[in-house]
């Protein structure tokens, strides 16, 4: 693969988690609030439509995106991301990137997770650092 450069895109991977997927996740995680593993508290006590796909969750998964992309020339060095919006299960979540800046040392990574009609749930940014 050869070296990224800025305005490159990732390919897009598209994440639809189950009820399973969430309820791991929660025991996994130490997330233990019920809004992501019991849909009648959820729905009944919270006013949500459904459970809900966790934050830290979608954070795994643009993590992925940076690593299948770029992991055959980089690594991860850093990662933040902030929730803009909700996502529930049953919503997929198309997640992708695009490289933002490239220097001697890595690059850094524009990532974001959004909702199959485009509503941008997570967004961040990454720094890879280069392998060789």
């Amino acid at each position: 693969m050869i070296r990224p450069i800025a305005g490159d895109e990732a390919p897009i991977t598209t994440r639809r988690p189950g009820a399973v997927d969430l309820f791991m996740f929660s025991g996994a995680s130490w997330l233990l609030h019920r809004i992501h593993y019991d849909a009648p508290f959820t729905v009944e006590h919270e006013g949500h439509p459904g459970l809900l796909i966790h934050g830290p969750l979608q954070g795994v998964y643009l993590v992925g995106v940076a690593e299948s992309w770029l992991g055959e020339l980089a690594r991860l060095e850093s990662i933040s991301y902030r929730h803009s919006g909700p996502a529930f299960l049953g919503d997929e979540l198309q997640c992708g990137g695009r490289v933002i800046t490239v220097d001697d040392k890595g690059v850094d990574l524009e990532l974001w997770a959004r909702k199959q009609d485009g509503t941008l749930t997570t967004s961040g940014r990454a720094r890879m650092t280069w392998l060789s």
